[in-house]
């Protein structure tokens, strides 16, 4: 009866890592692009996202600011610079008609949102 047992809680065990390790780029295969267009990144809350419409972009100035939310007057949560790497996300409006786009400076790790005059893709990533 106990190797019965043993036997039952390392399948389990086993079903379980796969499931795990799989994670969502194998319950969805259909997108195209790298790694099956789709891309797990970590969001501001700590939880996992699928971000298969995300596109490199960069920094067009050195001293950039990130911000918190999409205006001007919303808190700079860090700087980027025209070395930095960067992963557009989504675009969306802001207040008086300017257009901002949701990053993840790759290199520092900061996200948040820039103004399109500061940086941005090269094409529309989509609405957030």
């Amino acid at each position: 009866m106990k190797i019965r047992h043993t036997v039952a809680v390392a399948a389990l065990g086993a079903a379980l890592a796969t499931c795990l390790t799989a994670g969502p780029a194998a319950a969805d295969r259909s997108n195209p692009g790298p790694d099956n267009g789709v891309r797990v990144t970590s969001t501001d809350t700590g939880s996992a996202e699928v971000d298969a419409l995300a596109l490199p972009g960069r920094f067009y100035v050195d001293g950039a600011r990130i911000r918190s939310a999409p205006h001007l007057d919303a808190a700079v949560r860090g700087l980027g610079y025209r070395s930095h790497s960067v992963t557009v996300h989504c675009g969306t409006r802001g207040p008086l008609e300017t257009y901002w786009f949701r990053i993840t400076n790759n290199t520092t790790g900061v996200s948040g949102y820039i103004e399109q005059s500061v940086g941005g893709p090269s094409r529309d990533p989509g609405g957030c």
